[in-house]
């Protein structure tokens, strides 16, 4: 079903709307230069139950980005998996800057929500690998960048 809140920006803006997702797992997962299968494993999890749990105005999102996701992330990696840890999050950090001229576009509630499902994506990639079975250490790098203030939309 077609997101209603994104008729009002350009199919490339749309389209970086749904990779947004793919990039943010990508740029958390690999900020320690190691994308585990735990991190792509999460990512896609929360994906997928964000189509029925969090917040409803998101689900038509979530139920679009589901059917592709994997394929996203996959992309975004090949795209964006330079040799060098600081080139690929320069790249991705750049990438993700561009929010920051599309989220006015959009309902600012929507935006919000948004923008704090990104966030919560952030930090659930960030908590997959490390620590007490799996969970509870997030590296520097992930720290680092897990609140995405490259994207200053407030």
């Amino acid at each position: 079903m077609p997101v209603v809140q994104f008729n009002q920006v350009s199919e490339e803006e749309k389209e970086l709307l749904y990779n947004a997702t793919a990039l943010v797992t990508y740029l958390i997962g690999g900020a320690d230069n190691n994308f585990d299968e735990k991190e792509r494993a999460q990512s896609a999890h929360l994906v997928n139950i964000r189509t029925e749990q969090g917040d409803p105005m998101l689900f038509d999102y979530y139920l679009d980005l589901q059917v592709d996701f994997a394929e996203r992330v996959a992309k975004v990696e090949a795209k964006y998996g330079v040799d060098s840890v600081n080139d690929r999050t320069a790249l991705l950090v750049a990438e993700l800057e561009k929010l920051n001229d599309i989220l006015p576009k959009l309902d600012d509630i929507y935006a919000r929500a948004y923008l704090k499902a990104l966030r919560t994506l952030a930090k659930g990639v960030a908590e997959a690998s490390g620590g007490l079975l799996g969970f509870l250490e997030i590296s520097y790098e992930e720290e680092h960048l897990m609140g995405l203030t490259m994207i200053t939309f407030e």
